[in-house]
């Protein structure tokens, strides 16, 4: 090899140099699901003009609270209250056997419970 053949190709220009700009493609960025449940809590899509105002007597934070266990033999009612004035909680278990019909005995105890209050 010649130190001439060895100029000519130092000489020419490489193709990386002469590369054409990339053409970027503008893809839409996946939020994660902590920005779209901001952007849902923030978004304007379901708020009304006028605001509808609930009535304060209308429901009383002294509710009653029921839950019902299926146990052997029947069901266990535990029922639970908050008194405003006292500021207590209130919490009773009932009973209800398989052979009593249930519809019966939970109107019974939401009946006392309604009425111990």
């Amino acid at each position: 090899m010649s130190t001439g053949q060895l100029l000519s190709y130092a000489k020419q220009p490489r193709a990386s140099a002469i590369r054409p700009a990339r053409k970027v493609r503008k893809e839409k960025v996946k939020l994660t699901l902590k920005q779209r449940f901001r952007n849902w809590l923030n978004s304007d899509e379901y708020e009304t003009d006028s605001p509808q105002y609930v009535e304060a007597d209308r429901f009383s934070s002294d509710g009653m609270r029921m839950q019902i266990f299926k146990a052997s033999g029947g069901y266990v009612v535990e029922t639970r209250g908050y008194d405003r004035k006292t500021d207590r909680n209130h919490a009773s278990m009932h009973v209800i056997n398989e052979d009593q019909d249930l519809g019966d005995a939970l109107g019974k105890i939401v009946m006392m419970e309604a009425l111990k209050r």
